[in-house]
């Protein structure tokens, strides 16, 4: 789900040469990519594994691992994930195990004969997100009123520290949604779902443009750990650098990251007008 937003950089690390520090004794192709993310208060389901792909691969296409055995590890407890379809996801099926702030999670897998782990600590949730109002009001369409920019609310939150932050907007509309735009040109818009670039800026503002559906709204902000923030900042290397990509994973490549967030809801209306 959210690993859309995320997982065009862990290109930047299946994509690499061989010489890194951390991964000289393997062989190019054996190697194992993580994207493995934890979402405080949320289901255990972004966590995958896929084989490495050379530099010089032209299908830069990543293999899916579907025969991993995958723990993960709090406070001494080990939780066994269970792989999901033929992506190389794994989900941890019961509900017996809450993500908080403050904890401490090994990763750990185990596939071939080769052995990766990494550890994360999620961090707290974002610090005073509000929203300039509880309205997003929509200009009916063809009445003249145009304005688009002028259509817009904006989410703020405490950054004092220039942390790296990103946005989720989505519909809790689940049935018969009333579009905003007529049949002819919805397509040119997005979807249901809007996931921001991670910024160190601390707002963003929800515009009409970025919406389809009239209803209720959620909008989330979800602080970014360092080690993915470390991830994003490197995601321009200079090409000479490709053999030193950021990575948390002990015996492989990739990312294991946790992130918090705080949630607002807002409504999308017809002006009366």
């Amino acid at each position: 789900m959210k690993l859309s937003a995320l997982t065009g950089l862990i290109l930047l690390v299946a994509l690499f040469l061989p010489g890194c520090d951390t991964v000289d004794s393997l062989p190019t192709d054996d190697q194992i990519v993580v994207e493995a993310f934890l979402y405080a208060h949320e289901p255990i389901t972004n966590v995958r594994l896929t084989k490495a792909v050379p530099l010089a691969d032209e299908d830069p296409v990543a293999t899916p691992i579907t025969n991993a055995l995958v723990r993960l590890i709090k406070q001494g407890a080990t939780y066994t994930l269970v792989p999901v379809g033929a992506d190389g996801f794994y989900t941890y099926p019961e509900d017996d195990l809450i993500v908080e702030t403050g904890d401490t999670f090994r990763l750990e897998a185990e596939v071939a004969g080769q052995f990766i782990a990494a550890e994360t600590v999620v961090p707290p949730p974002p610090v005073d997100v509000t929203l300039s109002g509880p309205v997003l009001e929509i200009p009916t369409f063809g009445s003249g009123r145009g304005g688009f920019q002028n259509n817009a609310l904006t989410v703020t939150w405490d950054n004092q520290s220039g942390q790296m932050h990103y946005v989720v907007i989505e519909s809790l509309v689940s049935d018969t949604p009333e579009y905003i735009l007529p049949d002819n040109i919805r397509e040119r818009f997005g979807g249901f779902r809007l996931i921001t670039r991670p910024t160190d800026d601390n707002f963003f503002d929800i515009q009409m443009r970025q919406l389809e559906v009239l209803g209720l709204h959620q909008v989330l902000v979800y602080r970014i750990n360092q080690e993915y923030a470390d991830l994003y900042e490197n995601r321009e290397q200079d090409s000479r650098d490709l053999n030193e990509p950021p990575t948390n994973i002990q015996g492989g490549l990739g990312i294991f990251s946790a992130f918090n967030s705080q949630r607002l809801t807002f409504e999308v209306v017809r002006s009366s007008e």
